[in-house]
C-alpha cells in the first residue's frame, strides 16, 4: 500500500521564509510545492474568458502553446512555431499581469543570486509557456520530464537540475488531480515505456510513497518532473486549465533558464 509523500504549502506572501525548500523539491525530500495565491483569481477569470473565445470554435482543442519535447526530433520547426506562438500568448496575457513574467520574479526570490531569463539558443529564442486544456474525461498518462534525456540536441539538456511549474487558471469541478510517485526516471525504465506516450505502471509498481494533490484556482505548483507523475480523468463540464512552464539551471551557475 503506497504511502503519503509529504508536500509543502505556503502562501505567497511567505516566499521570504521559505526560500530554502525549493531545495527540498529538488532532492525529492517534499513531492511538491503548493504556492497558494500565487496569481490573482479575478485575473485567472479574465485569461479564462479570452480563452473562451479563441477556442469556442475548437472543441478539440488541447494546448495553447507548443511542447519543445513534441520537436524533439525538429529543432527547426520548435523555434519557428515558437516564434509563431509568442503573439497568441501575448494576446491572452495582453494588459494584465503576464503570469510568466511573475514566475520568472518568484524564481529570482528564490535564488536571488541568478539571473532569470527565457532560453535562448544562437539568436533564438525558446517558447515561453504552454497552456494545457483538459476537458471532460481527459488526462494525462503516467510519465516524466527530463529534456536532458528527450532532446539532446536543444542546448537547455546540459543543465543538470530541472523543474516543472504549472500555474492553476481554471480547476476542474471533479477529478484533474495530480499524482506523484516517489521514483524518479532512470534509464532502465525506458523498457516499460509505451510506444505513443507514458509508461506503463509496472514502472512504479515498486515505489512505496506518492501524493495526489488538486490546487485551488491561482496556486503555484513546482515539482522536480523526473518523478512519475500524472493527471486523473477531468470530472464535470469544467475544464481544467493550466500554464505550464519548466526551469532549469546548475548548482554554481548565475543563470536559470525557462522554457516550454
Amino acid at each position: 500500500m503506497l504511502e503519503l509523500w509529504p508536500s509543502i504549502s505556503i502562501d505567497y506572501t511567505e516566499i521570504q521564509e521559505n526560500k530554502k525548500k525549493l531545495n527540498e523539491i529538488v532532492n525529492g525530500t517534499f513531492s511538491v510545492l503548493i504556492i497558494e495565491n500565487f496569481y490573482d483569481v479575478n485575473l485567472c477569470n479574465t485569461i479564462i474568458q479570452r480563452i473562451n473565445s479563441k477556442t469556442k470554435n475548437h472543441d478539440n482543442m488541447t494546448k495553447i502553446g507548443i511542447s519543445l519535447v513534441s520537436y524533439a526530433n525538429r529543432k527547426k520547426d520548435y523555434f519557428i512555431q515558437a516564434n509563431i506562438i509568442r503573439k497568441t500568448l501575448r494576446d491572452i496575457f495582453f494588459g494584465i499581469q503576464d503570469p510568466r513574467k511573475k514566475i520568472h520574479d518568484l524564481l529570482g526570490e528564490f535564488f536571488p543570486n541568478k539571473e532569470i531569463s527565457i532560453a535562448v539558443e544562437k539568436g533564438k529564442k525558446y517558447a515561453c509557456g504552454i497552456i494545457r486544456l483538459h476537458g471532460l474525461e481527459d488526462s494525462a498518462s503516467l510519465h516524466r520530464d527530463n529534456v536532458s534525456y528527450e532532446a539532446k540536441n536543444f542546448n537547455v539538456s546540459k543543465f543538470p537540475i530541472q523543474l516543472s511549474t504549472v500555474l492553476y487558471i481554471q480547476q476542474s469541478e471533479k477529478g484533474g488531480e495530480l499524482v506523484l510517485y516517489r521514483k524518479p526516471w532512470e534509464k532502465s525504465d525506458e523498457r516499460y515505456r509505451n510506444i505513443e506516450f507514458g509508461y506503463k505502471r509496472e514502472v512504479v509498481a515498486n515505489s512505496t510513497q506518492h501524493v495526489k494533490i488538486k490546487p485551488s484556482q491561482g496556486d503555484l505548483v513546482i515539482i522536480n518532473p523526473n518523478y512519475y507523475h500524472e493527471i486523473l480523468p477531468v470530472k464535470g463540464s469544467k475544464r481544467r486549465i493550466t500554464l505550464g512552464l519548466f526551469l532549469a539551471f546548475s548548482k554554481y551557475g548565475k543563470k536559470i533558464v525557462t522554457w516550454s
